[in-house]
Order: C-alpha cells, then structure tokens, then sequence
C-alpha cells in the first residue's frame, strides 16, 4: 500500500536525508537516486520537489543555516550570560557546528560554489545576529573599537577564509579575536 504524506511533510524529509547523505559521502558523492532510495521514495519525486541536485543543495544549505543560525540567536539573546560567556559560545557553536557537518561543508574544487555559499550564509547570519551584541557591549563600554560592525564583518569573514587555509585551531581563533576586539589578552578562555 501506498504511503501519502502531507507534501510539506514528505519535502523536509527528502531534505533531511539529503542532508545525512551530503555530510555522510559529501556532496559530489551523493546523487538524486542516493538520497531517492534512502528517503524511501522515487527519484521522480525528488525532482518534483527540487529541480536540480543544485537547488536541493541550496535548501539544504538554507536549512544547515536556519538551524544554526536559531542556536545563535539563543545565545544572544541568554540574559543570564556575561559578554564573554556569549563569545565562547558563539565560537564554540561555530567550531561544533563545522565539525559535526565537516563533509557537508568541507571546500574541494568540486564544492567551491557550495562552500563559499555556506560561508556567505553563515557569515552573514552572524553579522545579522550578533550584531546587536556588539553594539550593547559598545555602550557599556566592554568593546572600545572603532567601526565595530565593520570589524565584526572583516573577523568573521577573516576567520572563514582562514579555516579554508586549513587554520583550525580554536585557540588561534580566539587570539585573533582578543586581539581584533581589543579584549584582554586571555579573556576567551577555551576548554
């Protein structure tokens, strides 16, 4: 017997498999009938669904970057945390997140479009999120940069392209960031 889903229901499905596969085999490994026959429907319906392995790519791209982007906005917005327990844990949700997903994420001449779509998404997310962080610790007075929100944009982006270069120490990241934000030295203090 035939098995009728709601449509929306049936489409976040083929997402989320597509999403397990891509971080399982990466993205150039896993084809339209990969993800068919693990999401238990027809290719075709996959098709219907998104046109192209590209379009479903950039929905799963948009879901990686909505479910991170709302653990973000849960940090930002703890009212129990100082400004540098919120730092840690931005960081350290990036950090998370990247090698949960490392696959899906990783660049390769093959993924170069795909990683610096992701990079771009999730930069700007973090621009947008944390930005009134930012100006709250200006006005009282933990930040005492100039331009903080083009020094966020320049950090962010920095430090993307720096984990492209294959920097993937945390401790690294958290100098640069002392350093950029003009924070005590030792502040971010990893575990």
């Amino acid at each position: 017997m035939r098995v009728t889903k709601d449509p929306q229901i049936r489409k976040q499905e083929i997402l989320e498999t597509a999403m397990t596969l891509f971080e399982q085999n990466g993205i150039g490994k896993t084809s339209m009938s990969d993800i068919a026959k693990e999401a238990n429907v027809t290719k075709g319906l996959v098709y219907y669904y998104f046109s192209s392995k590209d379009e479903l790519v950039e929905a799963v791209v948009a879901l990686f970057v909505r479910d991170t982007n709302q653990r973000l906005q849960q940090i930002v917005e703890g009212s129990s945390l100082t400004f540098y327990e919120k730092l840690l844990q931005i960081m350290t949700l990036y950090f998370v997140t990247i090698q949960e997903h490392l696959k899906f994420v990783e660049a390769s001449p093959a993924n170069a479009g795909i990683y610096e779509l992701i990079k771009n998404s999730l930069s700007e997310s973090a621009l947008v999120q944390t930005k009134d962080f930012i100006k709250q610790a200006t006005e009282e007075g933990i930040l005492t940069i100039d331009y903080p929100e083009y020094t966020l944009k320049i950090l962010i982006n920095g430090i993307a392209d720096l984990y492209l270069e294959g920097v993937h120490n945390p401790k690294i990241f958290a100098t640069l960031i002392e350093q950029t934000l003009a924070l005590p030295k030792g502040s971010l203090q990893l575990k």
